[in-house]
């Protein structure tokens, strides 16, 4: 039974998903294949629930931005829509709040295709927006394409879905849309993925991460998709715990489709790492929260998560190898032919791992995982598969929870790390992923407590031990990425330059080696920020 709707003591607490708000728009976005979008009208929870058999309309939009491309920088975009006879403006820009599929829209009616900034509502122009006009506008890019519109009425929420096929225009340049918009006009977010799962099952959708704006600005300015940091945790004293469970899973969620865009094209090692980040962010968050509630469906995630990970793995070690290994022994150690025939003999292996990784976001698997956390997240699905003691533990506040699981794993690496001197490779290398955990949980709950300076020293102290114990890793995993390159291969340069490589890194761990007792006494000794 969804907790949402109980009358015990635990639902006077745990409250419903809040109803979607004025000038937000609620929408999910899938890529269909080109010539697959009819098809999908036949899918049976369309059939079932459509009010008719769509409303055809063609479209043309203008999109405006500044000469120094105020609007894409802030996220913002400008358009003007021509059908028919009618034009309307429309702007958006970022919501508030945890949704990643909601973003606050103005819509008004405009006499021709030119933007008219001053017909929009006050509240729109604030912030970013501030001191531009509509003579300091100009048109960037174009789309133009053939919709075709239905209502679903489902049991929880009304729903518009729009079949779009065309092309985004940016002076000589195109590109084609093909694509299925599920915008909520009332009701429950979480039908969005429900009927997307529906779709998923019929036909070889991919979740869509960028809007038509966003690639028709990236088209026009000639840009590739760019890495996104995760957001500081929001988590507060007065969160209790089923908030806590959506706030990180939701963060999580945001962070890695961020990151997806940038993945694709194969450009930013540093979306492959921001990736593997938000996943290991998320098992963490799951670890210690199954430890309270036990959920089956927050197992799974962990475990799709896991899997994930495991695959960008393999891509983020030949991008570290490139990008920071060689780059920064090249600097103390001068060898152009080595250190060249070792990028070489690299680059193949970094375009075969990104290739994959474009097919693994165009396969079922990962779509159904991104559509599934998003569904959990918005329904709070752990609420309907725990024991009912469990119940009541969700509606705990945030301050003894995060004391709990904060002291758990503070006393779980001190005893890891006892008889620090004589902890092998192995030992150590366990004590690391232990530390990155508790990094991990101190940064969730940082503000949950009033001591931020002395939290700041504890993470500080934790970052410099994991980095120190990090080398004897590096090592290791360049070592076997090393011998993957040189073995069988006759290129004098390329095992010259794996031998320098393995000899500076050796160095490092030598002299590494001298300090880390010093830096493991610094964290051991310290006092934890959450203890009074």
């Amino acid at each position: 039974m969804e907790l949402g709707v109980n009358s015990g003591p635990a639902s006077a607490v745990l409250s419903l998903t809040p109803p979607v708000v004025a000038n937000q728009e609620v929408e999910l976005k899938l890529l269909v294949p080109m010539g697959g979008l009819d098809a999908l009208a036949g899918v049976p929870i369309i059939a079932q629930h459509a009010r008719n058999r769509g409303i055809f309309r063609k479209f043309e939009n203008a999109y405006y931005d500044t000469l120094d491309r105020q609007l894409f920088r802030n996220g913002i975009a400008l358009r003007v829509r021509r059908s028919g006879k009618t034009f309307i403006q429309t702007l958006k820009r970022p919501a508030h709040g945890g949704n990643p599929l909601a973003r606050q829209e103005w819509e008004v009616e405009v006499p021709d295709l030119a933007p008219h900034l001053d017909l929009l509502p006050p509240e729109a122009m604030d912030g970013a927006l501030a001191g531009v006009s509509d003579a300091l506008l100009e048109q960037v890019f174009a789309t133009r394409f053939r919709r075709r519109i239905q209502m679903l009425d489902l049991p929880g929420a009304s729903l518009e879905l729009a079949y779009d096929m065309g092309t985004i225009e940016a002076g000589g340049l195109r590109e084609a849309i093909s694509e299925i918009e599920i915008e909520l006009k009332s009701g429950d977010p979480s039908v969005l993925y429900d009927v997307a799962l529906s779709l998923l099952d019929a036909a070889p959708l991919r979740v869509g991460t960028q809007a038509k704006a966003d690639r028709g600005y990236r088209l026009a300015y000639d840009l590739d998709a760019e890495s996104a940091r995760g957001n500081k945790a929001t988590i507060s004293a007065s969160d209790n715990i089923d908030e806590i469970v959506a706030k990180l899973l939701g963060d999580c969620q945001r962070h890695m489709i961020a990151n997806q865009a940038a993945v694709e094209v194969g450009k930013a090692p540093e979306g492959v790492h921001q990736m593997r980040v938000a996943l290991r962010r998320m098992r963490t968050a799951i670890s210690i929260l199954q430890r309270q509630i036990g959920s089956p469906t927050l197992r799974i995630l962990a475990l799709e998560a896991k899997w994930l990970a495991s695959t960008l793995g393999t891509v983020r070690n030949w991008d570290v190898l490139v990008t920071d290994t060689i780059v920064q022994i090249e600097s103390h150690c001068p060898d152009p032919q080595a250190f060249e025939a070792l990028r070489e003999s690299v680059e193949p292996h970094r375009v075969s791992g990104y290739a994959s990784l474009r097919d693994l976001f165009a396969g079922q698997r990962y779509n159904r995982f991104l559509l599934m956390l998003g569904r959990t997240v918005e329904r709070r699905a752990w609420r309907n598969d725990i024991a009912s003691a469990s119940l009541i533990v969700l509606a705990e506040t945030a301050d003894g929870f995060a004391r709990q699981a904060l002291n758990r794993l503070h006393r779980r690496s001190l005893k890891a790390g006892s008889h620090f001197k004589r902890l092998q490779p192995v030992a150590q290398h366990e004590l690391r992923i232990m530390l990155k955990k508790l990094r991990y949980t101190a940064e969730f709950f940082r503000n949950v407590f009033e001591a931020q300076d002395n939290a700041q020293r504890y993470l500080t102290r934790l970052a410099d031990l994991q980095q120190s114990l990090g080398l004897a890793n590096d090592a290791a995993t360049t070592g076997g990425l090393l011998a993957a390159l040189t073995e069988g291969a006759a290129n004098f340069d390329l095992h010259r330059g794996a031998g320098l490589i393995t000899g500076w890194q050796a160095r490092d761990k030598q002299v590494g080696a001298g300090k880390l007792h010093k830096v493991w006494k610094r964290f051991a000794q310290g006092a934890p920020f959450w203890q009074e």
